[in-house]
Protein backbone atom coordinates (compact mmCIF):
# COMPACT_ATOMS: atom_id res chain seq x y z
CA UNK A 1 0.00 0.00 0.00
CA UNK A 2 3.09 2.37 0.44
CA UNK A 3 4.64 2.14 -2.50
CA UNK A 4 1.35 2.68 -4.06
CA UNK A 5 0.78 5.86 -2.26
CA UNK A 6 4.62 6.72 -3.10
CA UNK A 7 3.71 7.34 -6.55
CA UNK A 8 -0.26 7.80 -6.27
CA UNK A 9 0.95 11.77 -4.10
CA UNK A 10 3.30 12.93 -6.81
CA UNK A 11 1.47 11.79 -9.72
CA UNK A 12 -2.08 13.65 -8.21
CA UNK A 13 0.45 16.74 -7.71
CA UNK A 14 1.78 16.78 -11.15
CA UNK A 15 -2.29 16.56 -12.18
CA UNK A 16 -3.34 19.88 -10.46
CA UNK A 17 -0.20 21.62 -11.33
CA UNK A 18 -0.79 20.70 -14.84
CA UNK A 19 -4.48 22.37 -13.95
CA UNK A 20 -3.80 25.09 -12.99
CA UNK A 21 -1.56 25.61 -15.59
CA UNK A 22 -4.25 24.97 -18.19
CA UNK A 23 -6.31 27.22 -16.75
CA UNK A 24 -4.20 29.99 -16.69
CA UNK A 25 -4.51 30.25 -13.05
CA UNK A 26 -0.89 30.34 -12.08
CA UNK A 27 0.06 32.82 -14.74
CA UNK A 28 -2.63 35.04 -13.22
CA UNK A 29 -0.77 34.55 -9.71
CA UNK A 30 2.50 35.34 -10.76
CA UNK A 31 1.95 37.41 -13.68
CA UNK A 32 3.04 35.80 -16.57
CA UNK A 33 2.14 35.71 -20.32
CA UNK A 34 1.42 32.70 -22.25
CA UNK A 35 4.05 33.35 -24.72
CA UNK A 36 6.52 32.87 -21.85
CA UNK A 37 5.03 29.70 -20.06
CA UNK A 38 2.53 28.52 -22.72
CA UNK A 39 -0.30 26.52 -21.80
CA UNK A 40 0.10 22.54 -21.01
CA UNK A 41 -2.17 21.76 -24.13
CA UNK A 42 0.38 23.88 -26.75
CA UNK A 43 3.18 22.37 -25.74
CA UNK A 44 1.92 18.62 -25.60
CA UNK A 45 0.48 19.18 -29.10
CA UNK A 46 4.26 20.95 -30.22
CA UNK A 47 5.51 17.46 -28.89
CA UNK A 48 3.60 15.07 -31.28
CA UNK A 49 3.52 17.34 -34.35
CA UNK A 50 7.46 18.01 -34.04
CA UNK A 51 8.22 14.13 -32.54
CA UNK A 52 9.94 13.24 -35.69
CA UNK A 53 12.38 16.20 -35.49
CA UNK A 54 13.82 15.47 -31.89
CA UNK A 55 14.77 12.18 -32.89
CA UNK A 56 18.36 13.40 -34.56
CA UNK A 57 19.54 15.78 -31.52
CA UNK A 58 17.84 13.18 -29.12
CA UNK A 59 21.03 11.34 -29.97
CA UNK A 60 23.07 14.44 -30.15
CA UNK A 61 22.67 14.90 -26.39
CA UNK A 62 22.01 11.13 -25.30
CA UNK A 63 24.62 9.77 -26.39
CA UNK A 64 27.64 11.85 -24.71
CA UNK A 65 25.57 12.04 -21.62
CA UNK A 66 25.25 7.82 -20.87
CA UNK A 67 29.12 8.19 -22.12
CA UNK A 68 30.52 10.92 -19.90
CA UNK A 69 27.86 9.37 -17.12
CA UNK A 70 30.06 6.42 -17.58
CA UNK A 71 33.39 7.10 -17.90
CA UNK A 72 33.14 9.57 -14.84
CA UNK A 73 31.45 7.20 -12.63
CA UNK A 74 34.50 5.17 -13.35
CA UNK A 75 36.70 7.46 -13.05
CA UNK A 76 35.67 8.55 -10.16
CA UNK A 77 34.90 5.50 -8.08
CA UNK A 78 38.31 4.15 -9.26
CA UNK A 79 39.86 7.42 -7.26
CA UNK A 80 37.72 6.76 -4.57
CA UNK A 81 39.38 3.26 -4.23
CA UNK A 82 42.89 4.83 -4.88
CA UNK A 83 42.20 7.79 -1.96
CA UNK A 84 40.58 5.02 0.46
CA UNK A 85 43.68 2.71 -0.18
CA UNK A 86 46.31 5.79 0.57
CA UNK A 87 45.24 7.60 2.36
CA UNK A 88 48.15 10.21 2.47
CA UNK A 89 48.73 10.38 -0.76
CA UNK A 90 45.19 10.80 -2.37
CA UNK A 91 43.51 12.60 0.20
CA UNK A 92 44.28 16.22 -0.96
CA UNK A 93 43.26 15.26 -4.33
CA UNK A 94 39.71 14.58 -3.48
CA UNK A 95 39.73 17.74 -1.81
CA UNK A 96 40.38 18.87 -5.44
CA UNK A 97 38.33 17.22 -7.19
CA UNK A 98 35.25 18.04 -4.90
CA UNK A 99 36.80 21.76 -5.54
CA UNK A 100 36.30 20.95 -9.40
CA UNK A 101 32.89 19.67 -8.98
CA UNK A 102 31.68 23.16 -7.06
CA UNK A 103 32.59 25.00 -10.44
CA UNK A 104 29.10 25.79 -12.25
CA UNK A 105 28.63 24.21 -15.21
CA UNK A 106 27.68 27.82 -16.73
CA UNK A 107 31.22 28.83 -16.39
CA UNK A 108 32.82 25.66 -17.26
CA UNK A 109 31.04 24.70 -20.72
CA UNK A 110 32.30 27.90 -22.34
CA UNK A 111 35.79 27.29 -21.27
CA UNK A 112 35.88 24.17 -22.56
CA UNK A 113 34.45 24.69 -26.10
CA UNK A 114 37.46 27.30 -25.93
CA UNK A 115 39.84 25.09 -25.12
CA UNK A 116 39.16 22.12 -26.62
CA UNK A 117 37.69 21.91 -30.51
CA UNK A 118 34.43 20.06 -32.45
CA UNK A 119 31.52 20.37 -30.21
CA UNK A 120 31.55 16.54 -28.94
CA UNK A 121 34.89 16.70 -26.93
CA UNK A 122 33.94 19.94 -24.60
CA UNK A 123 30.96 18.34 -24.18
CA UNK A 124 31.79 14.78 -22.72
CA UNK A 125 34.46 16.73 -20.32
CA UNK A 126 32.11 18.87 -18.58
CA UNK A 127 29.91 15.70 -18.44
CA UNK A 128 32.82 13.59 -16.70
CA UNK A 129 34.23 16.28 -14.85
CA UNK A 130 30.43 16.61 -13.14
CA UNK A 131 29.68 12.83 -13.13
CA UNK A 132 33.32 12.06 -11.81
CA UNK A 133 32.87 14.49 -8.55
CA UNK A 134 29.71 12.65 -7.55
CA UNK A 135 30.93 9.24 -8.23
CA UNK A 136 34.06 9.86 -6.34
CA UNK A 137 32.34 11.70 -2.89
CA UNK A 138 29.89 8.98 -2.47
CA UNK A 139 31.90 5.87 -2.98
CA UNK A 140 34.61 7.26 -0.89
CA UNK A 141 32.02 7.59 2.23
CA UNK A 142 30.51 4.39 1.20
CA UNK A 143 34.03 2.27 0.79
CA UNK A 144 35.33 4.02 5.05
CA UNK A 145 31.50 3.88 6.41
CA UNK A 146 32.07 0.40 7.71
CA UNK A 147 32.32 -1.13 10.85
CA UNK A 148 35.50 -1.04 13.20
CA UNK A 149 35.06 -4.35 14.35
CA UNK A 150 34.67 -5.86 11.01
CA UNK A 151 37.85 -4.68 9.68
CA UNK A 152 39.38 -6.34 12.91
CA UNK A 153 37.68 -9.51 12.50
CA UNK A 154 39.00 -9.84 9.24
CA UNK A 155 42.65 -8.74 9.99
CA UNK A 156 42.28 -11.56 13.27
CA UNK A 157 41.53 -14.07 10.32
CA UNK A 158 45.48 -12.88 8.51
CA UNK A 159 43.31 -10.83 5.57
CA UNK A 160 45.21 -8.24 4.12
CA UNK A 161 44.38 -4.61 2.81
CA UNK A 162 42.98 -5.85 -1.15
CA UNK A 163 40.90 -8.86 0.44
CA UNK A 164 39.44 -5.94 3.09
CA UNK A 165 38.70 -3.77 -0.01
CA UNK A 166 37.25 -6.52 -2.11
CA UNK A 167 35.06 -8.48 0.16
CA UNK A 168 33.53 -5.45 2.45
CA UNK A 169 34.41 -2.48 1.32
CA UNK A 170 33.12 -2.78 -1.74
CA UNK A 171 30.01 -4.37 -1.41
CA UNK A 172 29.32 -1.86 1.35
CA UNK A 173 29.96 0.81 -1.30
CA UNK A 174 27.72 -0.03 -4.23
CA UNK A 175 24.62 1.37 -2.61
CA UNK A 176 26.59 4.73 -2.34
CA UNK A 177 27.65 3.93 -6.39
CA UNK A 178 23.78 3.61 -7.27
CA UNK A 179 22.78 6.72 -5.01
CA UNK A 180 25.78 8.73 -7.24
CA UNK A 181 24.60 7.31 -10.68
CA UNK A 182 20.88 8.57 -9.56
CA UNK A 183 22.48 12.35 -9.12
CA UNK A 184 24.96 11.75 -11.83
CA UNK A 185 21.95 11.63 -14.11
CA UNK A 186 20.26 14.95 -13.35
CA UNK A 187 23.66 16.46 -13.18
CA UNK A 188 24.91 14.89 -16.56
CA UNK A 189 22.11 15.73 -18.23
CA UNK A 190 21.90 19.49 -17.04
CA UNK A 191 26.02 19.49 -17.73
CA UNK A 192 25.28 18.20 -21.31
CA UNK A 193 22.28 21.18 -22.17
CA UNK A 194 24.47 23.73 -20.89
CA UNK A 195 27.10 22.81 -22.73
CA UNK A 196 25.02 22.64 -25.58
CA UNK A 197 23.82 26.20 -25.31
CA UNK A 198 27.70 27.42 -26.06
CA UNK A 199 28.78 24.95 -28.47
CA UNK A 200 29.15 25.81 -32.04
CA UNK A 201 27.15 23.00 -33.28
CA UNK A 202 23.46 23.67 -34.61
CA UNK A 203 22.02 20.12 -32.94
CA UNK A 204 21.30 19.26 -29.70
CA UNK A 205 18.37 19.63 -27.47
CA UNK A 206 20.53 22.34 -25.78
CA UNK A 207 21.04 24.53 -28.90
CA UNK A 208 17.30 23.63 -29.77
CA UNK A 209 16.15 24.99 -26.67
CA UNK A 210 18.18 28.10 -26.67
CA UNK A 211 17.19 28.86 -30.49
CA UNK A 212 13.12 27.86 -30.26
CA UNK A 213 13.00 30.08 -27.06
CA UNK A 214 14.79 33.23 -28.59
CA UNK A 215 11.90 32.97 -30.98
CA UNK A 216 8.70 34.14 -30.37
CA UNK A 217 6.00 32.06 -32.75
CA UNK A 218 8.22 28.98 -31.40
CA UNK A 219 8.26 28.86 -27.70
CA UNK A 220 5.80 26.42 -27.05
CA UNK A 221 8.28 23.67 -29.13
CA UNK A 222 11.24 24.76 -26.87
CA UNK A 223 9.15 24.49 -24.32
CA UNK A 224 8.46 20.94 -26.07
CA UNK A 225 12.35 20.58 -26.12
CA UNK A 226 12.28 20.73 -22.44
CA UNK A 227 9.86 18.31 -21.99
CA UNK A 228 12.18 15.81 -23.95
CA UNK A 229 14.83 16.45 -21.85
CA UNK A 230 12.66 16.15 -18.83
CA UNK A 231 11.56 12.10 -20.35
CA UNK A 232 15.35 11.27 -20.64
CA UNK A 233 16.24 12.28 -17.54
CA UNK A 234 13.01 10.45 -15.92
CA UNK A 235 14.40 7.36 -17.96
CA UNK A 236 17.38 7.21 -17.10
CA UNK A 237 16.77 7.34 -13.67
CA UNK A 238 14.04 4.95 -14.00
CA UNK A 239 16.80 2.54 -15.67
CA UNK A 240 19.47 3.10 -12.75
CA UNK A 241 17.03 2.48 -10.29
CA UNK A 242 15.73 -0.76 -11.58
CA UNK A 243 19.37 -1.73 -12.04
CA UNK A 244 19.99 -1.16 -8.03
CA UNK A 245 16.76 -2.79 -7.42
CA UNK A 246 18.20 -5.98 -9.73
CA UNK A 247 21.74 -5.80 -8.17
CA UNK A 248 21.15 -5.13 -4.60
CA UNK A 249 18.13 -7.22 -4.28
CA UNK A 250 20.56 -8.87 -1.63
CA UNK A 251 21.20 -5.51 0.42
CA UNK A 252 18.58 -4.18 3.75
CA UNK A 253 18.01 -0.55 1.68
CA UNK A 254 16.46 -2.70 -1.11
CA UNK A 255 13.99 -5.64 1.26
CA UNK A 256 13.02 -2.34 3.38
CA UNK A 257 11.44 -1.19 -0.17
CA UNK A 258 9.64 -4.40 -0.15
Amino acid sequence: MKRVSDFIYPLLFGVILIALLQLKIIHAVFNIKTLQLPLPYDIFKAFVLNAKDFVPHIYVTIIPAICGLLIGAALGYIYAVFVTLFKNAGFGFLFLVTLINSIPVVALAPLMNRWFPGSFMPKIIVIILAASGIMAQNAYMGLNNISKSMVDLMKTYGAGRFEILGKIQIPNSLPNVFSALKLGVSSTMLATIISEFFASDTKGLGYMIKYTLKVGNQKHIGWAYILVVSILSITLYLLVYCLERRILSWHVSQKRLK
